[in-house]
């Protein structure tokens, strides 16, 4: 079996009805569901800059969305 260190550097567009946290962290579990465990994810730094214009009270049209921009 082989073992890696893998770095991944990415910008993701979101549009949910979650708050910043609560997104966050729904993503952090995303990370560690592919590292196979928490343990295996050896750090992150994970911050959601919310976008002008954003209306709490209207949802996303259709589901959650997330792409990569």
């Amino acid at each position: 079996m082989n073992r890696y260190i893998v770095e991944i550097s990415a910008l993701l567009y979101v549009e949910t009805i979650n708050d910043p946290e609560t997104l966050a962290n729904n993503l952090v579990s995303q990370l560690e569901e592919l590292a196979a465990s928490s343990e295996h994810l050896l750090d992150y730094e994970l911050t959601p800059h919310p976008l002008p214009g954003n209306d709490d009270d209207k949802p996303p049209d259709g589901r959650d969305k997330v792409n990569v921009a």
